[in-house]
């Protein structure tokens, strides 16, 4: 994989990663999971970013087993 590919994956892992502490933070730091909004927000927070998260390793994998003869 090029530089330039990488270098995209790796911003959206890290705001992927972000976004799933905020879930987990929500979660369990206020009361907002016991409200319908507040457990909307956290699923979407969380499952957003393990969307986000995901491609990263993959294209990472790739780019290694590319380098490999």
């Amino acid at each position: 994989m090029e530089k330039s590919v990488i270098k995209p994956l790796k911003i959206l892992h890290w705001l992927g990663l972000s976004m799933l502490l905020c879930a987990v933070g929500i979660y369990f730091l206020s009361d907002m999971s016991q409200r319908v909004e507040g457990m909307v927000m956290i699923a979407s927070l969380s499952g957003l970013g393990m969307v986000m998260m995901s491609p990263f390793p993959i294209a990472l994998f790739l780019d290694w087993a590319r380098k490999q003869k």
